[in-house]
């Protein structure tokens, strides 16, 4: 069945005083409590480039909430500057965002996903291992694994600052990084996970989701043969497709 989708857009205010945006879609469903989805952007990435799958799990009849990691793209528009943003800092931002939807009445507590984008998906993948209980599963496309590889004695000194990818970065973010084997902590996840990743994929290796599949206790990966990272227009909806059919 098909719903039709209405959209609110808002600003999560913390005790801080700094505000995250999001915008929730919500299906004109009957139903008394619904699940929901709550998506992570990439890297330098936005919430606006996550449209198109919140719209598609709002008309299956999920909540659907996009968000802006604050300082996590030169385009977001929540709070915060880049240069304080680290895995940490995007990590604290979902669990924000968590506890806001489930303080709504219309949430079946029990139906909690979440999906994420490269780094985004990484965070996702992170969350779910640290509050295994809060949520009933995760869809994760091209999920970040390799970050802390990525990142591992690069020797960064105290208060550096540097351009990576188009954003500017500081010691914060090496700072925020894991400090353990993330393939381990994710064992702790029992909940349904469903990967994407392209196997031509230059940015996040393939071969870190085949480990974190074997990681999690339950988790398909779909592979999809040279795609890269960011899909092309028809993998991108035989992707969404495959995470419809999870909720």
């Amino acid at each position: 069945m098909t719903y039709d989708v209405t959209t609110q857009e808002n600003y999560l205010t913390l005790a801080d005083g700094e505000r995250i945006f999001y915008r929730m879609y919500i299906p004109q469903s009957k139903a008394a409590k619904t699940g929901a989805v709550i998506l992570s952007h990439g890297y330098n990435s936005c919430s606006e480039y996550l449209h198109d799958v919140a719209e598609a799990f709002a008309k299956r009849g999920a909540l659907s909430c996009c968000y802006d990691f604050r300082g996590g793209s030169v385009n977001s528009k929540s709070s915060g500057s880049s240069l304080d943003m680290s895995v940490c800092s995007e990590l604290n931002d979902l669990f924000a965002v968590a506890d806001m939807i489930r303080r709504l009445d219309m949430l079946d507590g029990e139906k909690l996903y979440l999906y994420g984008e490269s780094q985004g998906g990484f965070v996702s993948a992170l969350a779910a291992a640290e509050k295994p209980s809060m949520f009933a599963g995760a869809m994760l496309l091209y999920p970040a694994f390799c970050i802390p590889d990525d990142w591992r004695n690069r020797g960064i000194s105290d208060g550096e600052t540097f351009e990576i990818m188009g954003m500017k970065l500081s010691d914060i973010y090496v700072k925020g990084l894991p400090q353990y084997d993330v393939f381990e902590k994710i064992k702790d996840f029992g909940g349904e996970v469903v990967i994407g990743h392209g196997t031509a994929d230059s940015v996040v290796p393939y071969d870190y989701s085949v480990r974190a599949r074997d990681s999690f206790k339950s988790a398909k990966l779909i592979a999809f043969e040279n795609e890269g990272h960011g899909f092309s227009g028809e993998a991108r909806r035989k992707w969404i497709n495959c995470c419809i059919d999870v909720f």
